[in-house]
């Protein structure tokens, strides 16, 4: 049985706080049984189980555990319980309460404003294209004109963006997307033009843990990108992008976008 992470309740005597100076011990209790379940979701915990898993007398689990059948958020098995089916219910409404533009726009506005740089959303079609859902701009000094709009479609094997998608995604999703492309469409004569160099790239990607792309899209711009996971797509991915004017990159900045970039995929996996 998995060990329940929250502070067990003491056996010295009913009433004992779940957590010391918890403002409300019977739900870090509800909270523990819960986590208890789902470590075992096939199995059903009979209430004396429950009772030595959580550190409480009996009698306090089966309060508890009528409270939560009572709610739909536990049922009762000839066995004993098991996580309720209200629980789709909430777990279907966080992903729809998440709106994943305006979670990325609430973290990049946190960037540096001096980062000179653009920052942005993207996802991957059903092929292998990048599609880009939102940008910030933090002084990049970029005029891309209709080639940063949002909404636009890149083949994903030319930018930064796309590559950490691809690089992610399952190997048997990666290949079937691939199977049709002899040689892969290109921006400029950097961009990756064959299977077999993109794979080779897509292995470098999930070894470094984000991807680079130098001028593959435009002459003397370059990026770089992170993928994450999130629930509210389909795919399961989504990747953000910093994007700066070459001749801009000294080290010094190459150090802030690269730490600007994993701190907004971490704010943003926070979220999400």
């Amino acid at each position: 049985m998995r060990k329940v992470t929250r502070q067990k309740a003491t056996a010295s005597g009913p009433g004992n706080d779940a957590k010391a100076g918890s403002a409300a011990p019977a739900v870090d209790r509800a909270i523990a049984l819960m986590e208890l379940l789902e470590s075992r979701p096939q199995y059903p915990f009979p209430l004396s189980e429950i009772a030595r898993g959580l550190g409480i007398p009996k009698s306090t689990a089966f309060n508890i555990c009528t409270a939560l059948v009572g709610g739909q958020l536990a049922r009762k098995t000839q066995n004993g319980y098991q996580l309720g089916r209200r629980l789709v219910q909430l777990g279907s409404a966080y992903v729809s309460s998440i709106d994943i533009v305006r979670e990325f726009y609430e973290v990049s506005r946190q960037a540096d404003s001096d980062l000179g740089a653009m920052i942005q959303l993207a996802v991957l079609d059903e092929g292998i294209n990048a599609v880009y859902l939102a940008r910030q701009d933090c002084l990049s000094g970029l005029r891309l004109g209709l080639r940063a709009e949002v909404g636009r479609r890149v083949p994903a094997n030319c930018t930064a963006a796309g590559k950490a998608l691809l690089a992610a995604l399952p190997l048997d999703d990666l290949e079937k997307r691939l199977a049709s492309f002899h040689s892969l469409p290109t921006l400029t004569t950097k961009s990756i033009s064959s299977v077999e160099a993109l794979l080779k790239e897509l292995g470098a990607i999930r070894r470094q843990g984000f991807s680079n792309e130098d001028e593959e899209v435009l002459r003397g711009v370059c990026c770089i990108a992170q993928a994450t996971s999130t629930n509210y797509r389909e795919d399961g991915l989504v990747a953000i992008s910093i994007t700066a004017m070459k001749d801009t990159l000294t080290p010094a900045r190459k150090k802030l976008m690269q730490g600007t970039l994993a701190s907004l995929i971490d704010q943003l996996q926070e979220r999400l």
